[in-house]
């Protein structure tokens, strides 16, 4: 399964900048939505963002009776906390991005990740 994401910044991305808030691993801590039934919670989800644009993930979905879906891809930012992420078990997702602390919520239409930085 294939894992993209494309982040978003208000900020033009110019060399003087530091890294895109998204870049480090995050571990998945909640998921709201319809899909909610897709993810296996009591496994610890993570995905990563490095600052070169790629990425990886390894989440535990239904879809594989919770065993691990370890996928990489990459991440572009789009401006105004738009992203598109090419979960693994869902595809490419359209959302916004919101940073809260050690946490950042990817909102779409079909529901709400939370993931926690590691």
């Amino acid at each position: 399964m294939a894992f993209l994401v494309a982040c978003s910044s208000d900020d033009d991305n110019d060399d003087n900048q530091g890294p895109d808030p998204i870049v480090g691993t995050w571990e998945l801590v909640e998921v709201s939505g319809a899909l909610e039934p897709q993810f296996c919670m009591e496994e610890q989800s993570t995905i990563t963002f490095n600052a070169n644009n790629t990425g990886s993930a390894t989440f535990y979905l239904t879809a594989t009776e919770c065993t691990p879906t370890n996928s990489t891809g990459g991440w572009t930012n789009n401006g105004d906390s738009r992203y598109t992420i090419a979960v693994p078990g869902v595809g490419d997702t359209p959302g916004t991005v919101s940073f809260s602390n050690d946490r950042f919520t990817f909102t779409t239409p079909a529901g709400v990740l939370t993931f926690e930085k590691q």
